[in-house]
């Protein structure tokens, strides 16, 4: 085993770990907010990339301006979703809401299934071949894109939440949402726009994921496990330890798929998943809230 190799498998796993942090914020927003881990987020990754396949070979957008298009539809699909079907379940515990949203993880595979078939597809671009050299090792252009998407977004998202009025009140809803209704907090809206938030950026990490890989309408559901590997590893709800999380998984995955080989890449992210359950349940940066 060549330090070239172990080299190479650090920092092309590094630079993934920017497009998991990406796929995994929306996740990670939900729980933090309302408590609630949403199964039905690998389904919007999934059509988020069919979506922009779609946009790419119909009209010829490229996949990254159809990404941008798809911000928006998202964001009001995640609120409204929010708004009709989750919201008044709330108070019924979370086994109502967890299970419409497994009926809707169910749906919408389905319906993507009836919509483009199983078969396998991907999202072309130029530069999705393309290569670029750091520190003498080759790297996937596709890999640095969504390293330093994963960092903006995180980012932004974070001082949305810390700097602007419904920030705070994402973080009042968080912290006491009784409190926070007593202070004249729409705490139903503000769960709306934290779903939808987390919709919109799967945008972002399901065009992503049709840019570095190939996808079916089956393929949400290990995207699902991923991330919710990722949120734990930053901290159920942190938005700077999502970040972390996904770095940290794509690190541990790259370095030890130099040793094992690709095929276990996904077993190694379970691993340290189970071991972090076990000796730090809160996370490698966990603490109570979602910032």
């Amino acid at each position: 085993m060549s330090f070239y190799t172990i080299s190479a498998g650090a920092l092309n796993g590094l630079l993934l770990g920017g497009l998991y942090a990406c796929m995994a914020l929306g996740l990670s927003m939900v729980f933090g907010v309302m408590r609630f881990i949403n199964v039905a987020h690998g389904e919007l990754l999934i059509l988020a990339a069919f979506l922009s396949f779609v946009f790419s070979t119909t009209f010829g957008l490229h996949p990254l301006v159809a990404m941008l298009a798809l911000i928006p539809v998202l964001f009001v699909l995640g609120y409204v979703m929010q708004r009709t079907l989750i919201n008044p379940l709330m108070g019924a515990g979370l086994e109502p809401s967890l299970l419409t949203a497994f009926g809707l993880s169910i749906i919408a595979q389905n319906l993507m299934v009836e919509i483009w078939g199983g078969n396998t597809k991907s999202l072309n671009t130029a530069y999705a071949e393309m290569n670029a050299k750091i520190f003498g090792i080759d790297v996937p252009l596709l890999y640095i894109m969504s390293f330093f998407a994963g960092i903006v977004v995180t980012v932004g998202i974070h001082l949305f939440i810390t700097r602007t009025y419904t920030g705070r009140a994402i973080r009042a809803a968080t912290q006491d949402a009784a409190t926070a209704m007593t202070m004249g907090i729409n705490v139903n809206n503000i769960y709306a726009i934290t779903a939808a938030i987390g919709a919109a950026t799967a945008a972002l990490g399901g065009t992503l994921i049709g840019m570095t890989f190939s996808f079916t309408p089956t393929t949400g559901f290990p995207w699902l496990l991923k991330g919710f590997v990722v949120v734990v590893l930053g901290g159920m709800g942190n938005i700077i330890g999502t970040l972390a999380g996904g770095l940290i998984l794509g690190l541990s995955e790259g370095i030890g798929a130099a040793f094992v080989g690709t095929g276990y890449r996904d077993m190694i992210g379970y691993i340290i998943f189970l071991l972090v359950l076990m000796f730090r349940p809160t996370g490698l940066f966990g603490h109570k809230g979602s910032e």
